[in-house]
């Protein structure tokens, strides 16, 4: 797993890779159903184009990455999250954006022994890349995952 940079190749930006086999922008009114709503409309995005241990990992990473854009940037029920979702033959790359401020992300990121706020530790160990990256009005954090080859 690599540690988080600052990669500018964003799905939102149409400037990601261009053997992109599927590519969605998904509009998700912010609020606590924002994280299950996330959940199933990537569990029907990508069902039949992941294996079930992947497509597991992918749904809590969404959930994670929504349900910080609700608690930490300003995604209430009147905002509005942005996700893109885009799978290459061997990678899956996922953007949550919202209009919060951003912040710098831990160069490694720890469990913190009180609990709570281990998102992004989550994040580390279950993607291969990952980032925050600063955008007009608001943040984007992104993740890569290597897909399992079928063989």
């Amino acid at each position: 797993m690599s540690a988080p940079d600052d990669r500018t190749g964003f799905l939102m930006r149409k400037s990601w890779r261009s053997d992109a086999i599927l590519a969605r922008r998904i509009e998700l009114p912010g609020g606590s159903q924002a994280p299950g709503a996330a959940r199933r409309t990537v569990t029907e995005l990508l069902a039949t184009r992941l294996e079930k241990s992947e497509l597991f990992d992918v749904t809590v990473l969404i959930s994670e990455l929504v349900t910080n854009a609700v608690r930490h940037g300003a995604a209430d029920e009147d905002a509005t999250i942005v996700t893109h979702v885009a799978i290459t033959p061997d990678v899956l790359r996922i953007e949550v954006c919202d209009r919060g401020p951003g912040f710098t992300p831990p160069a490694a990121p720890a469990p913190r022994p009180e609990g709570g706020g281990n998102g992004l530790v989550l994040l580390a160990s279950l993607s291969t890349s990952w980032g925050v990256a600063p955008v007009e009005g608001g943040t984007c954090v992104w993740f890569e995952r290597e897909l399992e080859q079928a063989g």
